[in-house]
């Protein structure tokens, strides 16, 4: 990792930032599945950012997403995350095809002495537990561990370019904003870096974006953001909101024209439902050809379910471009910091890049 003069940029405040995953191995996988999730005999390990993650298989083919937890996530973000889970399959007759993953508890029955290791996440009194304290030897305190349902399905990286699919992709941003409108938690309000509300707080991290040209653009996008964006964006409707439907998080149909499932609601913060709109178009406007006209058909998909405001319309183009700036400067940042992960961290950055430079123009010259 660089030190701070060596990378010539301040630390940033969100400690999930620089805080690396907790280092667990297959076998300590196995260990917390075999004693706590009966039936749950294969285990491989998963992609991931800030967690390390597994599959845990039974012989059926039925699976789990089994979570070790980033050691900066706070228990009440961990609360947060498997309350909506809990919340949407209350709700899943609502939903129509898209599907979210199902919050597992952990059998704690049998937790012996042998696994002294392995402790319930709240002394409750009930076996079932949402979450596990797993003690790692060299580890300060336990890693947190939690499962939910693995959706099987295509990611979105399937997902064809065309009117249907991105209006598809607003249709199901507008039915989950449904479902979550009713959804209440203290850590969705939080200070997040991923927010793109927020964005103003990358000034920091601009001295990792490699093109002066590129640093200039975003400083002068982020002077107007906080001088005319920020204000406005306070007077619109809000709510908590998913805030990260990228193809990594989004299963597709097979044949790749609906959104059949929803992933990681690690990301969620209270803000303008109209971000949600944005952060997904973002995503959709790389297809060849003109990125507005993808932006349209994801605006029309939303309101074939939620109608908005025109002081709604009249921003999503800025928050558009606040997700891109997120998508340039965060992993510029913190791929300087992790190398090692550099190639994962670093997925979308190119296309983000591209984009931005795509749409800065019309943007400063009028068409937001």
């Amino acid at each position: 990792m660089l030190s701070n003069a060596a990378a010539g940029m301040e630390e940033p405040v969100d400690a999930l930032l620089v805080n690396s995953p907790p280092p667990i191995r297959l076998k300590d996988a196995e260990r917390v599945a075999g004693a706590c999730y009966p039936g749950y005999v294969q285990c491989a390990p998963l992609s991931g950012e800030r967690d390390m993650n597994f599959r845990i298989s039974r012989a059926d083919g039925e699976s789990l997403t089994l979570k070790f937890i980033n050691g900066a996530e706070s228990l009440d973000e961990t609360r947060m995350q498997i309350a909506v889970l809990k919340h949407l399959e209350a709700r899943r007759r609502g939903m129509g095809p898209v599907r979210a993953p199902h919050h597992q508890p952990a059998d704690a029955a049998g937790l012996t002495t042998e696994y002294s290791d392995i402790r319930p996440g709240c002394d409750d009194g009930s076996s079932a537990q949402d979450w596990l304290d797993f003690h790692v030897p060299d580890v300060a305190g336990p890693v947190r561990v939690r499962a939910y349902g693995y959706l099987l399905g295509q990611t979105g990286t399937a997902m064809s370019a065309g009117p249907q699919s991105w209006h598809a992709v607003g249709r199901a941003a507008a039915q989950l904003d449904a479902q979550l409108a009713d959804f209440e938690h203290p850590a969705a309000h939080r200070v997040f870096l991923w927010d793109a509300c927020q964005v103003a707080r990358v000034r920091p991290m601009l001295g990792a974006v490699d093109s002066a040209d590129e640093r200039g653009r975003i400083a002068a996008y982020l002077d107007v953001f906080e001088q005319d964006v920020m204000p406005a964006l306070a007077a619109l409707p809000c709510q908590i909101i998913h805030n990260d439907l990228s193809p990594s998080n989004i299963l597709v149909n097979a044949a790749g024209t609906d959104l059949a499932g929803i992933l990681d609601f690690g990301d969620m913060v209270h803000a303008p439902r109209i971000a949600e709109i944005a952060i997904a178009a973002s995503y959709q406007m790389t297809a060849t050809g003109n990125p507005l006209d993808v932006l349209s058909a994801v605006v029309a998909g939303y309101e074939s379910v939620s109608p908005l405001t025109p002081q709604e319309r009249r921003h999503v183009l800025d928050l558009v471009l606040a997700r891109l700036v997120q998508r340039m400067a965060i992993p510029s940042w913190r791929a300087l910091r992790f190398p090692g992960n550099g190639a994962y961290i670093l997925r979308s950055r190119a296309a983000a890049t591209a984009l931005f430079n795509e749409l800065y123009d019309e943007w400063s010259q009028g068409a937001r």
